[in-house]
């Protein structure tokens, strides 16, 4: 975008323009202010339409042959512009359809692990209790049911994990070169996730 030379003072319209942007447009707007660092889109526009009025100034003046249908490079890459604002429309609803999810989850989990507490204090703890359990056995216990039930749902996770990426043809460790499930299966393990509990 060409920069206003200094010096030159051209004066505002006093009648404001407003319009609604197609989404690509917008997102090429914005990536421009990024790039250039404007705060406000405003210039961004000015610029982006001084461009465009001295473009059609040349073409009408048989100074610049774009009239000519475009070349097959210009083509391609206003393909690849095309498909980079799709994937990155797409990108962007992927990423509120996972955070939907995963407050979804979330919520599953502190509601189940909030009925299994119920559960214990209200049936399990008494029971125990009347049976002559003392409160350490009674924390040993619950905590060696919730390790249980940690490794069941882990153990779960890696066969669906492995399932999928076995689809994608991405490499999966064989016995003794990993980690195995509790069935035995080879699964492919990530220090780096993060933990579900």
């Amino acid at each position: 975008m060409p920069n206003k030379p200094q010096g030159s003072k051209r004066t505002l319209a006093k009648k404001v323009t407003s319009f609604n942007m197609y989404l690509d447009q917008s997102s090429q707007i914005q990536a421009i202010m990024e790039a250039t660092g404007a705060d406000k889109d405003a210039p961004v526009l000015r610029a982006l339409l001084d461009e465009a009025l001295a473009n059609r100034r040349r073409r009408a003046a048989k100074l610049d042959n774009s009239d000519e249908a475009p070349s097959g490079l210009t083509q391609a890459i206003e393909a690849l512009q095309s498909l980079i604002l799709k994937t990155i429309s797409l990108g962007e609803k992927l990423l509120r359809i996972e955070g939907f999810k995963l407050k979804l989850l979330q919520e599953t989990f502190a509601a189940t692990h909030g009925t299994r507490e119920a559960v214990w204090n209200a049936l399990t703890e008494p029971a125990l209790r009347n049976q002559g359990a003392t409160a350490e056995a009674l924390a040993a216990r619950f905590e060696l049911d919730t390790q249980k039930a940690r490794e069941s749902a882990y153990s779960l996770a890696r066969i669906i994990l492995q399932q999928d990426t076995a689809g994608l043809g991405k490499p999966q460790l064989q016995n003794g070169e990993g980690n195995s499930g509790s069935n035995g299966l080879a699964v492919e393990l990530d220090d780096n996730q993060p933990m579900l509990f």
